[in-house]
């Protein structure tokens, strides 16, 4: 009965000063952090996670001592470790990588899905509402202006697939109608 008496008093306490949200919300966010720690461990990667609103972030290290650190925030996702920095980005945060190469043509109006940057390359997931053919055509003209040359085309309806190459990097385009849309789905590498 003391015992009911103490929460009961401790909770009228956290309710009169108006700290029950925040130290509830304090506290889902550590479980929540131990919970992940506890899963990615189960994969053999040590981790601490730091969770703050919309953000999360936290060091991974694996079993030959590399680390990462993973910053995630809204719709994007950093990942910087060894071998370089990978970006994701989804959704409202869709947007153009500032560092894209200049030489590579990206449809003029064409809303930007998602971006993903890695060490080794570059895509770009893409949406317009212009017809597939009209598309297909404006990359093949675009491309070979700025100097790459075409290595493949196929065209299988609903979609097609361009492959192009320019000094020791590669680019493809695969281009599908959807419906009212088109997508446009860019990858540029080094070979």
């Amino acid at each position: 009965m003391k015992r009911t008496w103490i929460v009961l008093g401790l909770a009228a306490c956290v309710a009169a000063t108006g700290c029950g949200k925040k130290a509830e919300e304090k506290l889902s966010e550590k479980l929540t952090e131990k919970l992940l720690e506890k899963s990615l461990s189960k994969d053999g990667v040590k981790a601490k996670v730091d969770l703050s609103g919309e953000t999360m972030s936290f060091t991974t290290t694996d079993a030959d001592g590399k680390q990462a650190h993973v910053r995630m925030d809204g719709d994007s996702l950093v990942i910087e470790g060894e071998d370089g920095t990978t970006t994701f980005r989804a959704g409202g945060a869709g947007e153009m990588p500032k560092d894209f190469p200049a030489d590579v043509y990206v449809l003029s109006g064409a809303d930007v899905v998602s971006s993903l940057s890695t060490p080794g390359g570059m895509n770009l997931a893409l949406q317009s509402a212009r017809p597939k053919a009209d598309v297909v055509a404006q990359y093949a003209a675009e491309m070979k202006a700025k100097g790459w040359a075409t290595e493949s085309t196929m065209d299988m309806g609903e979609m097609a697939m361009l492959s192009f190459s320019k000094d020791n990097r590669t680019a493809s385009v695969i281009v599908q109608a959807e419906g009212e849309t088109t997508s446009i789905n860019l990858t540029v590498g080094t070979k």
